[in-house]
């Protein structure tokens, strides 16, 4: 197996914003969300951290076997029924350098 970004693992820290106000809405969705991806077969890691300055921010740190696994988490009808919350205001990867 080569090592190019089809068949490496992704796992990514993704820094979110939420909409603010409809904090116990949005605890029901990302705890429902992550229930669901953690039961796909290529999700090792799928966790979510909120910020202690900001209510909105959150880190997302999630790991799948492979660019096509996060690429069918993306499709799922759960993942899609959260983006359609319409609680998602941005969505940041964070940079490898940054973590190292």
């Amino acid at each position: 197996m080569t090592d190019n970004q089809e068949t490496r693992r992704q796992r990514r820290v993704v820094r979110l914003t939420m909409e603010p106000g409809r904090q116990e809405e949005l605890r029901t969705a990302l705890l429902d969300l992550r229930k669901e991806t953690l039961e796909e077969p290529a999700c090792a890691e799928f966790d979510f951290y909120r910020s202690l300055a900001d209510e909105a921010a959150f880190l997302l740190v999630e790991d799948f076997a492979d660019s096509a696994a996060l690429e069918e988490h993306l499709a799922k009808p759960y993942t899609q029924a959260f983006f359609k919350l319409g609680f998602l205001k941005s969505a940041e990867p964070i940079s490898r350098e940054w973590l190292a």
